[in-house]
């Protein structure tokens, strides 16, 4: 398998509580191949990390662990990714909807 398509499919096992809560559904559903339900927002995520580095996605959903102290970001079409949530900002559209208290 691709590096991105293993690497994604590894932070969908590592985060499947965290989707099963979001979507509703159980840790089985969310890691089964088949996923009618599974829906990326449309419009622009970004976040923004303590550092100053920004990154940006299209069709992405973002989820927020306290426990895992990360920001786990799924995208329709560019991987999953996860980063730390030490002072970091998530704006949707251009709103601030989560932001990591210090």
């Amino acid at each position: 398998m691709y590096p991105v398509a293993a690497l994604a499919q590894q932070i969908e096992r590592e985060w499947a509580p965290e989707l099963a809560t979001y979507f509703q559904k159980t840790a089985e559903e969310v890691l089964s191949p088949v996923r009618p339900w599974f829906e990326f927002p449309h419009g622009k995520l970004r976040v923004e990390l303590m550092d100053g580095s920004v990154v940006q996605f299209e069709c992405a959903l973002h989820l927020v662990s306290d426990a895992k102290r990360a920001i786990a970001v799924f995208t329709e079409h560019c991987g999953n990714h996860v980063y730390p949530y030490h002072e970091a900002r998530v704006h949707r559209d251009g709103k601030l909807v989560y932001a990591q208290a210090v």
